[in-house]
């Protein structure tokens, strides 16, 4: 179904099942995970701000007005890049519109969004024209894309480019005789050495061309199924690396409890102030995936029988503040039970909640009494400063627990926020189960 011609520039990209507008970036999310993507753009379900994400807004807007004025703004990751940036000048297409005339479009859905860079220097004389997007990332060794990755829509860098490819390639009049597509990351190191870096695919226009038909098209059509489905579970879930990728799916909570139930305190935080989300961008290790009830049952992780076993047995003696003769048992019931890296797979109990909504909720608040975005990133001249945000954040969780109930803590080493917390909170826990090593 194609949406009606007059439907306005902003506001919902779905509504009542049908997709008004696209976006790469919706394209993207939908290949990671096409349940992510419908918590995302059908539930409409907020997402917290992220510092990786401020700094890469922040550098984007330095390199478009250097590009667009020749008044070099550029601050220290930008640049970096400084060398293999064009010269500035007015024929340079800067923050390019893909809602144009005539609009890019898959399924008969335009799309909207803006190309950081389109040169079309050498397309008189070589058909060439190159399209870069500015990426700022913490590891640039690590985090680039290949060349071959760029130029293949089954790839989240590729599924990016080849639509600013196809987009360019339906500009018949502007970029007339372009034969050749230059679809290029420009990586900007935002940690350690600063460094910049430029991955490019050289690919003819016939490659462009195909990508979009074979792979883009078809799931541009199964994006339109999946905005008809009545519930988060009728649509398929990418479980796996896909739930801990970028530091962790922000809708994971929601997933593995269900999209019908009580509105996460996440999501209630969310609504009020956006929060900090509790990694950064793409440096950010893999975390084990928190799995909803609907999913297969995983074999890496093997939590009985001493799962089973656990509910009868104390929890172990950590470090951290003991219980306190004069504090009264917890009733039976009102248990707090804490899996950590493990998920369980036969609990006498309600489905475990993910603690990911407790630490960003207790980030927030130290970050916000600290008066800083992220308490990792703290100053000298924060009271945070020097690593002092670890026994604040510790205080503050002990001071305010998560509510009785059982929860699960995956990724622990691999997430400071998380570490700090479950150490912290483990003492107050009745029981504490680790996924045997």
């Amino acid at each position: 179904m194609t949406p009606p011609a007059d439907i306005p520039k902003h506001g919902p990209s779905v509504i009542a099942g049908v997709i008004q507008r696209l976006s790469v970036s919706q394209l993207k999310r939908h290949k990671l995970c096409p349940r992510a993507w419908f918590f995302q753009k059908v539930m409409r379900v907020p997402e917290p701000t992220t510092g990786a994400q401020q700094v890469g807004t922040e550098g984007h807007a330095q390199i478009e007005h250097f590009l667009s004025t020749g008044e070099d703004v550029l601050g220290t990751f930008a640049r970096a890049g400084a060398h293999l940036l064009p010269t500035p000048g007015p024929d340079l297409l800067v923050e390019q519109p893909l809602n144009g005339e005539p609009p890019l479009t898959a399924g008969g859905i335009p799309f909207t969004g803006f190309i950081d860079l389109v040169d079309a220097r050498r397309l008189a004389s070589d058909g060439v024209l190159r399209i870069t997007d500015h990426k700022f990332t913490s590891n640039v060794a690590s985090n680039a894309a290949s060349a071959e990755q760029l130029a293949d829509a089954d790839t989240e860098p590729g599924l990016q480019m080849v639509g600013y490819g196809a987009w360019a390639l339906s500009q018949v009049e502007r970029f007339p005789g372009l034969r050749t597509l230059e679809l290029e990351h420009l990586y900007y190191q935002t940690r350690g050495q600063r460094l910049a870096a430029s991955v490019v695919a050289t690919v003819p226009a016939e490659h462009v061309e195909r990508e979009w038909q074979t792979k883009v098209e078809p799931q541009v059509e199964a994006m339109k199924e999946h905005a008809q489905a009545a519930r988060a579970s009728d649509v398929p879930a990418n479980y796996g690396p896909a739930c801990g990728k970028y530091g962790g799916c922000p809708f994971m909570a929601k997933c593995l409890t269900g999209e019908n139930k009580t509105m996460s305190l996440r999501d209630k935080l969310l609504n009020k102030a956006p929060t900090i989300d509790a990694a950064v961008e793409r440096d950010a290790p893999e975390l084990p995936a928190v799995l909803p009830p609907d999913a297969p049952t995983p074999t890496p992780v093997q939590a009985a029988p001493e799962v089973a076993q656990a509910t009868e047995q104390p929890a172990p003696k950590r470090r951290g503040r003991p219980r306190k003769a004069s504090e009264p048992e917890q009733p039976k019931g009102e248990m707090r039970v804490l899996f950590v890296d493990c998920i369980p797979t036969a609990f006498d109990g309600p489905q475990p909640e993910s603690l990911t909504s407790y630490v960003d909720t207790m980030h927030r608040k130290v970050a916000e009494a600290g008066g800083v975005d992220d308490v990792r990133f703290a100053g000298s001249d924060s009271a945070l400063g020097f690593g002092k945000w670890r026994g604040a954040l510790a205080m503050a969780a002990r001071a305010e627990l998560p509510a009785p109930g059982s929860y699960v803590a995956l990724g622990v080493a691999q997430s400071e926020l998380m570490q700090v917390i479950v150490e912290a909170l483990e003492p107050a826990f009745d029981v504490v189960v680790r996924r045997a090593m």
